[in-house]
């Protein structure tokens, strides 16, 4: 159980590599395409996520959907679903 849980994590993980990557490629191709530059990103950039209520928000959204999966990697098992039958 252990492996078939860990390969799960593993695809979701890297699915969400893929569409991110692909995502920003995404971005820099239309910049390129409407005639900004491929730098327009890099300069928009800093200011994204400048206030601490957006960074104080952008860890917890990342700490409670990373600490589950990082909770299943090391027991190797999931929480029981008796319950959605």
């Amino acid at each position: 159980m252990k492996k078939q849980i860990r390969k799960m994590l593993l695809k979701k993980y890297a699915a969400m590599v893929l569409c991110g990557t692909f995502t920003i490629l995404l971005l820099y191709f239309a910049d390129w395409m409407f005639g900004y530059g491929l730098t327009n990103i890099n300069t928009l950039f800093p200011f994204t996520i400048s206030t601490a209520a957006e960074k104080i928000l952008m860890i917890t959204l990342t700490a409670s959907f990373l600490i589950p999966d990082l909770i299943h990697w090391i027991t190797g098992r999931q929480p029981t679903r008796e319950l959605e039958r």
